[in-house]
């Protein structure tokens, strides 16, 4: 009963429109052909030519399924499908009492032709079951003709369009809409859709669907609320097949249609299954905590796990570096031993260099000073007039010669000054390659370069004396 595409839908009925289903008749036929009772040596009869003349004689009509159901010494039975239950007497008048004639066979094969039994529950099998059963009572819903079990129902059949999952349940909620056009349905399961139902026990799932098929075919039951909705679906349902049309093909599927026998939809049978399923929840729910706790372990052992890698790295690395500067260290002890370099004799020169350079200049300012003040003293005046030592010529070129000497010093000092900075710079990187962890006590010499590199003593300048300054110096004097 797989899908098949089907050609004719002309007396296609609808059952249920938002999911382009139909109910679809159609006939089925039983073919047998007699063998001749005295055999055939080295001759066998093949079933596909056998198949090919029928499918020749009922032209321009065809079967949808044709198969071969037995073969015997003595028959040939082959099962057939129609599409249109309407082609059955035509059809059957083509091929019964016909007689086939083989290309290999010679003996002629004579062909007989039956409409085949249904199955399908009529009315009185379903009376006769619940009257004579000794354990239904039908005063009670699911113990009494008003379920119907339905198998080979597809999924995809059955499942919201707007759905894309392809591994969806059917909609229980659809399959409900599809048979309240009988009549009022009271409730209706789908074990397919209860993500707990395979965990119960067998005689409580309400399955019958092979687990080769499962995945693309379900079972249903639906109970309805009154009896006349109950034979309604029954009738509609009889001799037809599921059929869904799309846009540019239909297809139909056949389906196995009974009453329940089995009490599935009885309140009690629902209540237990309510009951397990809730047990199931719970379990599932605790171990879900339970494995959410481990994870959570877990993923704490896996920090710590990586926080101690992390330390265990840095350490690494800095165990690295330890060695790495003592390497250096100790090539620069090697260096400054190789070529005998003294720095701190050499910060102290430069310190001393300095030292002397600064006083030399503070005396030529001490001493411009001093000239400044001999002439301007009141005791050297004579007669109202300032008693002048040198010329006015001489003195403007002593004060040339004074300031560029001055300038001269003031340049080496600040040279002196320079290579006293380099030299402390050169001494400071040695000492901090050189240097440990342990505190290393600083020497005096060290403790002088120190203080001296915060900043030399600032020596005041004085301006030296211009001419321009001597004759203002006059004008107030009255010289």
């Amino acid at each position: 009963m797989n899908i098949q595409v089907c050609r004719d839908t002309s007396d296609a009925v609808a059952l249920y429109l938002p999911q382009r289903l139909y109910l679809k008749s159609f006939a089925k036929l039983n073919i047998s052909v007699q063998l001749p009772s005295h055999k055939v040596h080295n001759k066998s009869i093949s079933n596909w030519e056998l198949m090919e003349k029928f499918r020749k004689m009922i032209l321009p009509d065809g079967f949808s399924i044709l198969k071969v159901s037995k073969h015997s010494s003595e028959v040939i039975r082959f099962d057939a499908e129609l599409e249109n239950r309407s082609k059955l007497e035509r059809v059957m008048s083509r091929l019964d009492d016909r007689v086939i004639q083989l290309n290999d066979y010679p003996e002629p094969l004579k062909v007989r032709v039956s409409e085949a039994k249904s199955d399908f529950p009529s009315r009185h099998s379903w009376d006769s079951f619940f009257r004579d059963s000794t354990d239904m009572d039908e005063m009670k819903p699911g113990e009494r003709p008003d379920t119907i079990h339905i198998e080979n129902l597809p999924i995809r059949w059955f499942v919201h369009e707007k759905e894309l999952d392809d591994d969806a349940p059917p909609s229980e909620s659809i399959f409900r809409k599809v048979f309240e056009k009988f009549g009022s349905v009271r409730q209706v399961d789908v074990p397919v859709a209860d993500p707990f139902r395979m965990q119960m026990k067998s005689t409580m799932r309400g399955t019958t669907t092979s687990a080769q098929d499962a995945a693309l075919y379900f079972d249903g039951y639906v109970q309805f609320s009154e009896y006349v909705g109950f034979v309604r679906c029954m009738d509609a349902l009889r001799g037809r097949k599921l059929l869904r049309k799309r846009d540019d093909i239909a297809e139909w599927c056949g389906i196995r249609v009974d009453f329940d026998k089995t009490k599935h939809m009885t309140d009690a049978a629902v209540k237990r299954r309510a009951i397990v399923r809730e047990r199931l929840l719970a379990r599932q729910q605790s171990k879900e905590e339970e494995e959410r706790k481990e994870r959570e372990k877990v993923n704490k052992r896996q920090a710590k796990e990586r926080l101690k890698a992390e330390q265990a790295e840095q350490e690494k690395l800095q165990k690295m570096r330890e060695r790495e500067e003592r390497r250096k260290k100790k090539q620069l002890a090697k260096l400054m031993q190789r070529d005998d370099v003294d720095v701190n004799g050499k910060v102290v020169e430069e310190h001393r260099k300095l030292l002397k350079a600064q006083k030399k200049l503070q005396a030529i300012r001490l001493l411009e000073e001093l000239f400044m003040r001999i002439e301007l003293r009141p005791e050297l005046q004579r007669n109202g007039k300032v008693h002048h030592y040198h010329a006015s010529m001489q003195r403007i070129e002593r004060a040339r010669f004074v300031e560029s000497f001055k300038r001269k010093q003031e340049d080496l000092v600040d040279s002196m000054r320079n290579q006293f900075k380099h030299a402390l710079d050169g001494r400071v990187v040695i000492r901090t390659a050189l240097e440990t962890k342990k505190h290393v006590k600083a020497s005096s010499v060290s403790s002088i370069s120190s203080d001296e590199e915060v900043g030399p003593k600032r020596v005041k300048t004085e301006r030296l004396t211009t001419p321009e300054r001597e004759m203002e110096y006059n004008k107030v004097t009255g010289e």
